[in-house]
């Protein structure tokens, strides 16, 4: 069994899920693979082996406003292809769950329109990643519009019509409150498409009285053989609500306190919970879990724990730990990250020692950084130029940033095609294509002799750092630390 989770990731600040700039701005794929590429290694090192995807991942691709966004999954074949690749190598699940909007029972034409636009594209995406089976888009029907059984034959008839590659990649949802696991595994018997279980959701919508076991069943035989089925669970939340409230009259805003609603996702897994489900599929085909909890990574690396802890004849049985000597130790948490607080903006500083390549990220607007050798984290926003002794009076001091555009996936013969007898002519390397090269505002020495290799760091402690040592970005409380001497607290960490 794999225990998986979805988008963002918790337990490593600057690990985005996908490029999150406006149209304005001009995002693009690329950026979201180099994202995606840090993720894997994350999940690799922690060894998770199921992760959704954002739905986000082309930004704009379909938009009928913006068509030059529209080639971007084209234009990123060898990257999707890297990324497939990796997926492989560490045996991870991946899958998408497309946002709200988009729907097949809608009855609005043109809604429908754009949900097939989108499906296709996530589809494409899959393909060209060259993902096996596994790798599903997972759907609710979705409203019920005044006639739900006029919505789901919309749904059964668009599903229908189609192109196979998208139908083959799809799978169904029940919900919460309209369309119960009953309900769509009638439009199964019409249309093939498997279905997800959803523990959460079974929970709170089994109006035909269901037992747990047999409701798993049902949904496990739907999935064709030789493909593992996916699950979804989620413990409730339990805590009260904190709700701001405007008076209708006085226009006055006063908080109130609600019970909690049990359709809502938990933070964290009930333990307990988790395996008297566990317990209750024992006897079941395997299938794999994708939890749906608001501490994401974390949730699942404490539920990992937590299952060892309460039951490890069942945790060894499923094989939900790694060996000891893969695991990572749990990570540090950052309060600002987990709580939402604006991201910020990261700074890949690299070497640059030798004019010729300094004239080409000058001139031609380019860097290229070496697969093999490449950091765990590149996806930044900026890169900041480490510049060497042959530099002169610039020489051992970052003088010069410049934003990031795209990230491509090349050969060096591409890269440099007068050099092609080069020895290492055939290895792939991140051609990072950017934006115009600035003079920092004063230069970062280093000031005493050390071997400078990729430092990743945030864009404030680009601008505001008087020596080398200020960019290295160290543990929670170290931030504190340096933030306390930087003047911008005023409390000591705790």
């Amino acid at each position: 069994m794999r225990l998986g989770f979805g988008a963002k990731v918790l337990g490593q600040p600057g690990l985005k899920s996908h490029d999150t700039r406006r149209w304005q701005n001009g995002p693009h794929l690329s950026v979201s693979l180099v994202y995606l590429r840090d993720i894997f290694a994350y999940l690799q090192r922690h060894d998770i082996r199921m992760y959704r995807m954002s739905s986000e991942l082309a930004p704009y691709v379909t938009h009928p406003d913006l068509p030059h966004f529209h080639r971007q999954i084209d234009e990123c074949q060898a990257e999707l292809a890297l990324l497939g690749e990796m997926a492989r190598t560490q045996r991870l699940r991946l899958s998408f769950h497309p946002r709200s909007h988009v729907t097949l029972s809608t009855p609005d034409p043109a809604a429908a329109r754009r949900s097939t636009a989108d499906l296709k594209a996530l589809a494409r995406l899959l393909d060209s990643m060259g993902l096996g089976p596994e790798a599903v888009i997972v759907l609710h029907v979705g409203g019920a519009y005044d006639d739900k059984e006029a919505a789901a034959q919309r749904f059964v008839e668009r599903f229908l019509h189609l192109p196979a590659f998208v139908c083959r990649r799809l799978a169904l949802e029940h919900d919460d409150a309209l369309y119960s696991l009953v309900d769509v595994y009638a439009i199964h018997r019409r249309t093939g498409i498997p279905l997800v279980f959803d523990y959460l959701h079974f929970r709170n919508h089994n109006p035909e009285g269901m037992a747990l076991t047999e409701a798993l069943r049902l949904a496990l035989s739907t999935w064709p053989a030789g493909v593992t089925p996916k699950v979804h669970f989620s413990s409730p939340r339990t805590e009260m609500r904190v709700v701001t409230q405007t008076d209708a009259v006085s226009g006055q805003r006063h908080t109130v306190v609600r019970p909690p609603l049990t359709t809502q996702h938990a933070d964290f897994a009930n333990p307990f919970e988790f395996i008297a489900f566990l317990r209750a599929a024992q006897d079941l085909p395997d299938f794999d879990v994708l939890l749906e909890l608001k501490a994401k990574d974390l949730a699942l690396l404490r539920l990992r724990r937590d299952v060892a802890r309460f039951a490890p004849g069942l945790c060894a049985h499923l094989d939900l730990t790694p060996a000891p000597a893969v695991r990572e130790p749990e990570p540090e948490w950052s309060a600002d990250h987990i709580l939402g607080a604006e991201e910020p903006q990261r700074v890949l500083v690299v070497i640059v020692n030798n004019r010729r390549d300094w004239e080409l990220v000058r001139r031609e607007g380019w860097y290229r950084i070496p697969l093999a050798r490449a950091p765990r984290q590149v996806a930044a926003d900026y890169l900041a130029f480490y510049q060497t002794a042959v530099f002169g009076d610039e020489k051992w001091a970052v003088n010069y940033y410049a934003p990031v555009r795209r990230y491509r996936v090349v050969t060096r013969r591409e890269l440099l095609p007068d050099e092609a007898d080069h020895p290492r002519a055939n290895e792939r390397y991140f051609k990072v294509e950017l934006g115009p090269v600035q003079p920092l505002p004063r230069p970062i020495p280093s000031r005493r002799l050390r071997r400078i290799t990729f430092i990743p760091t945030t864009l404030e402690r680009l601008l505001n750092a008087e020596e080398i040592n200020d960019l290295w970005i160290g543990h929670t409380t170290e931030e504190h630390l340096w933030a306390a001497f930087q003047g911008q607290e005023s409390d000591p960490p705790t």
